[in-house]
């Protein structure tokens, strides 16, 4: 079986079956236009029909999609790595092969299957853009007159509850399904520091003292914003690393420690939680952006910033903006992002950014992209480096994030195994179980709506 462990091997493999075209391959037909949501597709070699299947440029593809894409040469993969598993991603085993002239496709960790082989073209690797985009649950339609694919995302339809029979009481239903709530990334923000920091704190604190208590929680909140508002400092670097270190401490020696210790450490973790949500309302305000939603994307994307994947908490990188889930050769594209400010490291994963505020603001302008199509507020510095690659405007509503940000936008496998309904992502929808909806639902707890 094919393994990064076996990297050398497989060169071997590689330098005697590699294919190389330098022209469309046998069987394939005259080029034709794609369109992603009423926008052009444009590609490089241009697309073209190949055994009934219309074949595009993977890296023309994933960008277009706002996504990740990677081209492993060593083992022949075409990977689409969506951002829905975190930014700690890797390839699974690949299967066993007789060969590897015909490659793979792969989206995050889940094969893709394809009745027609991905070939390149022009050294450019070429994928049926039909099983990827169906994949990913989006509609794709054909015009054979003006020979142009169209491929338009899928929004989750509002619930209408039927009406009753005029002899008949409403009664509420067992299991109701989510409504489409349509709450703006952009806007005012409703939940106060004091409300998103409690949020976080009581989502860790039980591991730190199982005998804590919601006015427990309540007075260290307190004491966070009385501690952090008389004498502020912007959360530094150092304080999230050392927050990280604390989360991910074993229960064998948390229980050692003494009653007091306890209490330092609560007090600390509820003051930083604290000073991360006020400067997510800080930046946030500058871009008409909702912070008190952000906040809890960041949370849902590290874990309550307990990390664990292959970004670290020393990036300031609180949403795997650039983790692709391939280690950075340090001379990836920035895109015009400022290189003083935002960076990649040789041998590490995604970006990384000097500071805990630069990293957040970076954050809040990919969100920005999504949300609207006005430019950047006047001096900003440009931060996120795939800012230019998001189709702007296309996620106005955190509910939208689904499917575009984090694609497919709902768990797969077990328990819920949504990947096997008929459509999952309605399925996910349903029971408020997509990317955005999980983000809001922590941002409920702060009975803020």
């Amino acid at each position: 079986m094919l393994s990064f462990r076996n990297l050398g091997v497989v060169a071997a493999l590689v330098l005697a079956v590699l294919l190389v075209f330098s022209s469309y391959p046998a069987g394939a037909q005259s080029t034709v236009t794609c369109f992603v949501d009423g926008q052009e597709l444009i590609c490089d070699p241009a697309p073209f029909i190949l055994n009934g299947r219309t074949m595009v440029p993977l890296r023309a593809v994933g960008e277009q999609l706002g996504m990740d894409v990677q081209w492993l040469p060593d083992v022949r993969v075409a990977w689409i790595i969506t951002g829905e598993k975190g930014p700690g991603i890797i390839l699974p085993p690949l299967p066993e092969r007789d060969s590897l002239a015909s490659p793979l496709i792969f989206v995050d960790d889940v094969q893709v299957p394809s009745d027609v082989n991905p070939v390149i073209v022009n050294n450019r690797i070429m994928i049926p853009i039909r099983v990827v985009t169906e994949y990913l649950g989006m509609n794709v339609t054909w015009d054979g007159d003006a020979r142009q694919v169209h491929i338009t995302r899928i929004q989750p339809p509002a619930e209408v509850p039927e009406e009753p029979a005029e002899d008949e009481e409403p009664s509420e239903p067992e299991s109701p399904a989510h409504q489409y709530l349509g709450i703006p990334i952009m806007g005012q923000s409703q939940a106060g520091p004091a409300d998103m920091a409690r949020v976080a704190f009581e989502a860790v604190a039980s591991r730190i003292d199982p005998g804590i208590t919601e006015s427990d929680s309540a007075r260290y909140i307190s004491r966070a914003r009385n501690s952090v508002e008389s004498r502020y400092h912007e959360v530094t670097t150092l304080e999230v690393v050392n927050l990280t270190s604390v989360l991910n401490r074993s229960t064998a020696e948390l229980r050692q420690l003494s009653s007091a210790e306890r209490d330092q450490i609560l007090e600390f973790v509820a003051c930083t939680y604290y000073k991360l949500a006020r400067l997510y309302l800080e930046i946030g305000q500058k871009y008409g952006i909702r912070g008190d939603i952000a906040f809890f994307q960041a949370a849902h994307e590290t874990g309550w910033w307990r990390f664990g994947g292959l970004v670290i908490p020393e990036q300031n990188n609180y949403c795997g903006l650039g983790a692709t889930g391939r280690a950075a050769a340090a001379d990836e594209p920035l895109r015009g992002a400022n290189p003083s400010r935002v960076w990649f490291v040789e041998g590490k994963h995604g970006a990384f950014f000097d500071t805990p505020a630069t990293g957040i603001e970076a954050q809040i302008q990919h969100l920005f992209a999504y949300a609207t199509t006005r430019d950047l507020p006047p001096g900003v510095d440009l931060l996120s480096p795939r800012f230019s690659l998001v189709t702007r405007g296309i996620a106005p509503n955190w509910e939208d994030l689904g499917g575009k940000w984090a694609v497919p936008g709902y768990p797969r496998g077990a328990p819920y195994y949504y990947e096997n309904m008929p459509d999952p992502f309605a399925a996910a929808f349903a029971d408020g179980r997509t990317y955005g909806q999980t983000i809001l639902a922590y941002y409920f707890r702060t009975g803020c709506r």
